[in-house]
């Protein structure tokens, strides 16, 4: 099994199987492993359409047997394609390895950096964010935290909500009725113990809520540099540069003018595309493939989309006399 830019170990923790067994996989002394994972290896694997299939053939997951039973047999199968929502479970997310590995470097070392990504809208970044919440712990070290705020929830646009919810995160004693005096409070007499990643999604809507004032962005500004001691780090996902919205809102901040790396979300490659596609338990026809990918023009959500309708069509011929 030959693999790009990842370790059997990494590889095994992805797809959750013990890395002992993952060897016996490529050593041949199992000769059916379950096809589930062996498809689960797909998408963290930098194969072209033939070696994807050529790796399924191997493994004995032919491709006129889904390789996993079917959805409405078990309620915790998981679907091959995510559409109309972000996906929250990081073995049903594809992709954006190199921009992961990146983020990754950034927080290997003291102080933790801050990290913007943009994208316009149904680009993947709340499915991103959603994926690094479960796998920066494992690729970085146990002790780090992660934090995840999605200015779309109601109580996160409450200053006192927010700030308890901060704490929570950051393993502090919660305060009722937090105000960001007593945030701050709580941040001089407490040293943060462990690395902590706080992702905040979708910023604009956070911006745009009249309780979470300038000044509060202010604040953990202060509390990153004065009371942190490198150990705290921020990730904000938006569709344009955070520092931008903050001053079309009339809450500019140093807070926003300290992301080091900043990056737009980019189209899935055809690489990407085609790991994608490969998740299907039915195997899609090479011409239906290519129409797909033309279709989808690297766009994440069109894919999706795509990949479920054309799966569908496959099903109901398979049910058909």
């Amino acid at each position: 099994m030959e693999q790009a830019h990842i370790t059997a170990s990494e590889l095994a923790r992805r797809i959750d199987v013990n890395r002992h067994t993952l060897r016996r996989w490529r050593g041949g002394e199992i000769i059916r492993p379950d096809c589930r994972k062996v498809l689960a290896c797909l998408p963290h694997l930098k194969l072209t359409h033939q070696q994807s299939q050529s790796l399924l053939q191997a493994a004995g997951c032919s491709s006129d047997e889904p390789t996993q039973p079917h959805l409405s047999d078990t309620n915790s199968v998981l679907s091959p394609f995510v559409a109309g929502q972000p996906i929250v479970h990081p073995q049903q997310f594809c992709g954006r390895e190199e921009i992961i590995d990146n983020i990754a470097q950034l927080w290997r070392s003291l102080p933790l950096q801050n990290i913007a990504i943009t994208g316009q809208r149904r680009s993947g970044k709340s499915s991103l964010l959603h994926y690094l919440k479960h796998v920066l712990p494992q690729r970085l070290a146990p002790n780090y935290r992660t934090v995840l705020i999605d200015f779309k929830e109601a109580r996160m646009r409450q200053q006192s909500s927010l700030l308890q919810h901060l704490l929570k995160g950051l393993g502090l004693p919660g305060l009722t009725g937090c105000s960001l005096v007593n945030f701050e409070e709580m941040l001089s007499f407490h040293t943060i113990e462990y690395p902590t990643l706080v992702l905040m999604d979708d910023i604009e809507y956070g911006l745009a809520a009249e309780d979470l004032s300038q000044e509060l962005w202010w604040g953990l500004r202060s509390v990153q540099h004065n009371y942190c001691y490198g150990r705290l780090g921020f990730l904000l996902s938006s569709r344009s540069a955070p520092a931008v919205l903050a001053q079309q809102q009339g809450k500019s901040s140093p807070f926003f003018n300290v992301f080091c790396y900043q990056v737009e979300l980019p189209k899935f490659t055809q690489t990407e595309a085609a790991c994608l596609i490969a998740r299907s338990p039915i195997t899609f026809a090479d011409h239906e493939r290519e129409r797909i990918m033309a279709q989808a023009q690297g766009e994440p959500a069109v894919l999706q989309e795509a990949c479920i309708a054309h799966l569908r069509q496959l099903e109901k011929e398979k049910l058909t006399p």
